[in-house]
């Protein structure tokens, strides 16, 4: 029996920090919103199909037949309140990440900074985290830790000499950012190998293993030698100026299919004449019948293998033995058990369990080789090995129990957590309908055809012609929603994001499939009227069938034509151009060949002419499939599915599920800083335990589609480029000279920052502090502590702070310390008689107790210093070398679902309004301007003026960028208010203005801040 799980607000968390509360859901129960963090855990039932603790019963109870339980991940809880203590230096003193190296802890307040342009998900902070605990983190912290079980290897492994070697999963769940995660972890390791390259918990050596060809290209982005086009600088993962460091690390990319073997007659494509050479092996075909027949093949040896796979996937730049190992989607990566998977009835779940068991075969073969070979014969040749997936459980064919989890699991960040923290769409079930029944029929579609059909006195064998006479009910229910929704997209949204929303049907078979594919695709209305929306008419497939074969040519990088067309196809699905703006040359080569086909009489007037420069996938409506979609295809398009199958496990609901969940939009509600809530309707998927999303009971209501925002190419002439600034040198004499008239004053008060206190000892019955009463009344004062210091301490203390900071920011090198601290202190003594005014009897001392005082007191200092620096100061502005240091315009496209605003003069194809006025008024102002010759919004450029917030680094992001007549190139900021946040950006972009100058390498700078929007056309006439 299902239950009613519905919310109103699914999304309770934010993606960016720990989930504060969960939805707790029990059975018979409606939810409730729970304070804290849910537990790492698990559903598990034995599935359908398994014998393994069955009892016989009736298919149709089957489902219900081992009721499921919830099962805690102990480790991953154990290590979760171990990484937060970690995190916050509990057990040192307050150092956070204790035992870390410099470049982790560099890198670490990288990707946790607030100010980056792209913030991190704290679902994949959390997973790397995890990683560098285990491997950094102080042996005071992992005192008691729970042994986390690893991966064993057979008695016949270890008799051949295998050695086995570390594995640690992080279950991420679809849509959270595992690759982003990878591309953490390798920066990670590769950083600090190069730092210190006889540290063997590194290595500079990567692998990434993946299931098919399809995942293998989308990971290539995970190539260093990319450089800004990677990862590690799209998503901001790398300082610029460590890429260089990165670049001499190799991070390798393979699908499982290159780890086989080769046969000795087939390595370096040689003809396939006989080759004794290499190992031989024995194959027997029909073994034990009357034709049985015995063949010898040759295959490569192991010494062999690995020369090649270094020959074919390295580029020989690192230096380390060891590897470090990435596997993505990896509930394929796993060793065969002992168990047999009785009661497998289904011939195709049969062939899946086949396919499962060969795949994760050479997989972990080809693992073991690697771990042997590469470290030599005294040490492992894998370092690390990390396994990354949304579901890290053992599935058919693994000779496991099914649905159970990788033991050596230690990072959760599961399905619930994703929607609870908007990650991913709300997926809507069924949950009631007009039949009154306890379960809604489309909730289990497969189960309700059973019922139904027995009921009707058919065979309990559900045919493909029986499945569809019940099931085009649900389809076409389902489709006319789907159809709403394509009508608000044509309405709305087709103009900026030309893709359609995506319906799929996940069949039993081959069969079903089939016969699915003849009734949507062809309008064969033997089971009803067919949605029309889904019908491929002459040049325009809209419904596309994949069989599972085809799917295991498609992974293996087949080379026939539809192959390699339908690869093409699924690859492009959801997206509006090809990927880079660059047409790959084998769909360009398929579709010369197709048109020279139109162009001949040889076909019927079916052909239609194709434009290359159009992804095959962009138009389709309708994917039809057997086994495949379950990982590695991530359209954001999809918004219906069905389920047309047996689902036993709550794995398979996942991955199917999963399909429809990867979120379109990534804008954060302005008002809630909450991601704003996206939808997927699924029928016949059985999801259960999970928070779903009331239906909506207005079906026109949408949230509104993300428009694209992207520097169009014709309009390159406004393009605009400026350095990117990482800090500050100053190489010329230096000598202090307050501007003390500029100085502003700091004041202690007693009202803002209590010094005495009163302690009562009772409390009240109900545990309130009782004002009045029996019993000494302790106060606590100051005296005692303010007798430490003399006001000389006090200076000194304010000097050495100001000295850190300017050598921070300018280079140790710049002004020695023996030359730089005699003078701030003269200038720190005479600031704390003459600047620092002490109210109702505090002390100057007193500025050491408050860092919001002790702050104020260096920043005033530090900006009045800078202000009266000699005039033979010559601070300059420190830029990366290369592609790093250069910013453009021309690298904007992202997607908003802000207002936007048109623009004339301006390299992008809009404006994104953060504003109800006043930046549309001054992009009208800009765009009309005689003196402009080109302008853009300062939207996710990359463009930021460094400086500090109460002692701690941050990005000043001013609004507007123009270039004038004269050439000379603005900062404009637009401000209705100076408050003394706007005072310090304001300082900071004066002297990031006079720094760039002084390089003399990028044209004038000039810094305009306007108070008045009204006023910025007579302040451009500059």
């Amino acid at each position: 029996m299902t239950q009613n799980y519905e919310v109103e607000s699914p999304i309770i968390n934010s993606p960016f920090i720990e989930p504060q509360c969960y939805w707790h859901i029990e059975k018979a129960k409606p939810p409730v919103k729970a304070a804290g963090r849910r537990l790492a855990s698990y559903f598990y039932r034995v599935p359908e199909h398994s014998g393994k603790g069955r009892k016989q019963k009736q298919q149709e109870e089957m489902f219900e037949a081992a009721k499921g339980k919830q099962v805690d991940l102990a480790v991953v809880n154990d290590l979760r309140g171990r990484i937060k203590q970690w995190r916050q230096g509990e057990y040192s003193g307050g150092v956070a990440y204790d035992g870390a190296t410099l470049i982790t802890k560099e890198l670490l307040t990288l990707w946790r900074s607030e100010e980056r342009l792209q913030r991190l998900f704290f679902a994949q902070i959390e997973a790397v985290e995890t990683i560098l605990f285990l491997v950094e983190a102080s042996a005071m912290y992992r005192v008691g830790l729970l042994k986390i079980p690893q991966d064993e290897l057979s008695s016949t492994a270890q008799a051949a000499g295998l050695r086995s070697f570390v594995r640690y999963a992080c279950k991420m769940a679809t849509g959270s950012g595992k690759t982003t995660v990878m591309g953490m972890l390798a920066a990670w390791s590769i950083l600090n190998r190069v730092a210190a390259p006889r540290d063997k918990r590194f290595s500079d050596t990567v692998l990434i293993v993946c299931p098919n060809v399809t995942i293998r290209e989308r990971l290539q982005e995970l190539n260093p030698a990319l450089g800004d086009l990677s990862l590690y600088r799209t998503r901001q993962l790398v300082p610029p100026q460590r890429m260089s460091e990165l670049r001499r690390g190799q991070v390798m990319i393979t699908n499982w299919h290159r780890l086989a073997k080769k046969e000795s007659n087939r390595v370096n494509g040689d003809s396939a004449k006989v080759v004794t050479t290499g190992e031989p092996l024995i194959i027997s075909k029909n073994a034990g019948k009357a034709n049985e027949s015995v063949e010898i093949k040759h295959f490569e040896s192991d010494a062999a293998w690995f020369k090649r796979i270094q020959k074919e996937l390295g580029s020989g730049k690192s230096r380390s033995a060891q590897w470090l190992i990435f596997n993505d989607e990896a509930h394929h990566a796993y060793r065969r058990g002992d168990e047999s998977d009785a009661e497998i009835t289904l011939d195709e779940d049969k062939e899946l369990a086949k396919k499962n068991a060969r795949e994760a075969t050479i997989w972990i073969e080809g693992l073991d080789r690697i771990n042997q070979l590469a470290g030599g014969s005294r040490q492992r040749g894998i370092n690390l090995c990390i396994d990354l997936s949304a579901t890290p459980f053992y599935i058919q064919g693994t000779g496991n129990e099914v649905g159970k989890p990788f033991p050596w699991i230690v990072s959760d960040f599961g399905l619930l957590d994703a929607i609870e923290s908007g990650l991913v769409k709300i997926p809507q079930l069924p949950t009631r309908d007009m039949s009154g029944a306890t379960e809604a029929a489309y909730f289990n579609i497969w189960r309700w055809i059973q019922t139904q059909a027995e009921a009707d006195g058919h065979s309990k064998k559900l045919t493909p012609e029986l499945v569809l006479n019940y099931a085009s009910a649900p389809i076409n229910l389902l489709a006319a929603d789907w159809h709403l929704r394509f009508q608000d997209w044509e309405r709305t949204a087709k103009q900026q994001h030309p893709v359609p929303p995506v319906f799929i049907v996940v069949c039993r078979d081959t069969a079903i499939a089939k016969e699915m594919y003849q009734w949507l695709a062809h309008g064969n209305d033997n089971y009803g009227v067919a949605p029309p929306w889904f019908k491929n008419q002459p040049g325009q497939e809209v419904t596309v069938r994949i069989d599972s074969k085809v799917i295991d040519d498609i992974e293996a990088g087949g080379s026939k034509e539809e192959t390699q067309r339908l690869r093409m196809l699924l690859d492009t699905v959801g997206k509006a151009t090809w990927a880079g703006g660059k047409v790959p040359a084998e769909w360009a080569e398929l579709v010369r060949k197709h048109n020279e086909q139109v162009a001949s009489d040889d076909h019927d007037g079916a052909l239609q002419w194709l434009d290359a420069q159009i992804p095959p996938g962009r138009d389709i409506r309708c994917i039809i499939s057997v086994s495949m979609l379950t990982e590695g295809w991530d359209a954001n398009t999809v918004t219906h599915i069905v389920g047309l199958r047996p689902f036993g496990s709550q794995l398979l609901c996942e991955q199917v599920v999963g399909r429809a969940l990867r979120r379109k939009s990534y804008a954060i509600d302005a008002d809630t800083q909450l991601f704003a809530e996206e939808t997927a309707k699924v029928f016949g998927v059985p999801f259960e335990l999970i928070p779903f999303k009331v239906a909506s009971t207005d079906p026109t209501s949408s949230p509104p589609e993300p428009q694209r925002i992207y520097a169009v190419p014709e309009k390159a002439v406004f393009a605009i480029r400026f350095p990117v600034v990482s800090g500050y040198h100053d190489c010329g004499h230096f000598a202090v000279s307050v501007a003390w008239d500029q100085v502003a004053k700091v004041t202690l008060d007693p009202m803002h920052i209590p010094h005495t206190v009163e302690l009562t000892p009772l409390t009240t019955p109900d545990g309130a502090l009782a004002a009045y009463g029996p019993g000494d009344k302790p106060v606590l004062a100051l005296n005692a502590w303010r007798s430490r210091f003399r006001e000389q301490q006090v200076a000194f203390k304010l000097a050495r702070e100001i000295c850190r900071r300017w050598q921070h920011d300018n280079g140790a090198v710049a002004v020695p310390m023996q030359v730089l601290f005699p003078q701030v202190v003269f200038a720190t003594k005479r600031f704390l008689a003459e600047k620092l005014e002490c109210k109702s009897g505090t002390k100057a001392c007193d500025v050491l107790l408050v860092g919001e005082s002790m702050q104020a007191v260096i920043g005033a200092l530090l900006e009045a210093i800078k202000k009266g620096a000699s005039a033979t100061s010559a601070e300059v502005a420190v830029i990366p070398q290369g592609t790093a240091g250069n910013g453009s315009t021309e690298y904007v496209d992202f997607y908003s679902t802000k207002p936007l605003y048109p623009v004339n003069h301006c390299h992008l194809n809009a404006l994104v309004a953060d504003t109800q006025k006043w930046e549309q008024s001054a992009a009208f102002q800009l765009d009309i301007h005689p003196n402009v010759l080109r302008w853009v919004k300062n939207e996710r450029l990359g463009f930021f003026i460094p400086y500090r917030k109460h002692g701690i680094l941050a990005q000043y992001v001013p609004d507007f960028i123009a270039v004038t007549a004269t050439g000379l190139q603005l900062i404009i900021e637009i401000k209705g208010q100076m408050t003394d946040a706007a005072v310090r950006k304001s300082n900071a972009a004066e002297r990031w203005v006079k720094a760039v100058n002084r390089l003399k390498e990028y044209g004038t700078w000039r810094y305009l801040l306007v108070t008045d929007p009204a006023e910025l056309t007579e302040m451009l006439a500059v």
